[in-house]
């Protein structure tokens, strides 16, 4: 799979075709999830694909603030409940995203209301959590549908011909030795994987796209921030990492060798990060 082919050429689709997906389809997804790279191996990760059926079910307690976006089929991530599962569920959920895209169908990340309610209608038993839903389907003909966000209670869907969402750039992404320090990322040859892999992080989806995260090039290190904002969760937060570090590592450790990969915990090193910011981890060049 073509990490940086996907990832820089995907959008968010939220306006699905009453389509349904092949059983072969669904059978080469399945077959992807099964050997697909994890953030966390041992943390045990079951995959629904949901029906026709299935927007019923999830209508309030599934979407940007309830607001649902209806599609044929439904991807359930169920997980162990441990230390970093949602950044493990957003990496194979964007894992899944990414064949989704390879394969010709479309997709969105959904955020979960109502997890206890979400269950309860799933009729899903045990200790596993729903850590991720994501719609999928065929695109429908006709306008490119938006979001258009007044306020955190006031979501709702804009259709534009030709518009998709601006990203942010490299510069605007990446910081060196700390955070607001001009990057030199944006020098090398395009053609590099670490400047690929880079650019693959600015086209990561996130909640309400609004991209909270940041990166440090420290040296042999690249360093994972958050920002908190008042509209994402941290269940949403948790999940958008997990995405941008499945775009980082799905491009430099499936090109290159000798990257060491993703270690989830803070340095002791003062990178002058604003309030409200935070360490997510790190990946080890």
């Amino acid at each position: 799979m073509d990490v940086f082919t996907l990832a820089t050429n995907r959008r968010s689709n939220r306006e699905f075709a009453k389509r349904e997906i092949s059983a072969d389809k669904i059978q080469e997804l399945k077959d992807h999830f099964a050997s697909c790279p994890r953030l966390v191996p041992d943390i045990n990760v079951e995959m629904l694909i949901l029906g026709e059926d299935a927007a019923e079910k999830l209508n309030a307690c599934v979407g940007y603030h309830r607001f649902l976006i209806k599609a044929f089929h439904y991807i359930v991530l169920l997980s162990d409940v441990d230390e970093h599962y949602i950044e493990n569920a957003g990496y194979i959920g964007e894992e899944l995203v990414l064949k989704l895209t390879e394969m010709g169908i479309e997709s969105c990340w959904e955020t979960i209301a109502d997890e206890p309610l979400l269950k309860k209608r799933l009729n899903l038993a045990g200790d596993k959590a729903v850590a991720a839903v994501i719609a999928c389907g065929y695109e429908e003909a006709g306008l490119f549908a938006r979001l258009g966000i007044k306020s955190p209670a006031e979501i709702f869907l804009k259709k534009k011909a030709g518009a998709p969402v601006p990203k942010k750039t490299i510069p605007q992404m990446f910081y060196d030795d700390e955070w607001g320090k001009a990057e030199t990322i944006s020098a090398l040859d395009p053609d590099e994987d670490l400047y690929k892999a880079c650019a693959a992080v600015c086209h990561a989806p996130s909640f309400l796209n609004l991209q909270p995260c940041r990166l440090i090039h420290d040296g042999d290190k690249i360093v994972l921030v958050d920002v908190l904002d008042e509209m994402t969760n941290a269940t949403d937060a948790k999940l958008n990492a997990g995405i941008i570090m499945m775009h980082f590592e799905g491009v430099v450790s499936r090109q290159s060798s000798g990257f060491k990969g993703w270690k989830l915990e803070a340095l002791d090193k003062d990178y002058k990060l604003p309030e409200g910011a935070y360490i997510v981890g790190f990946y080890q060049l």
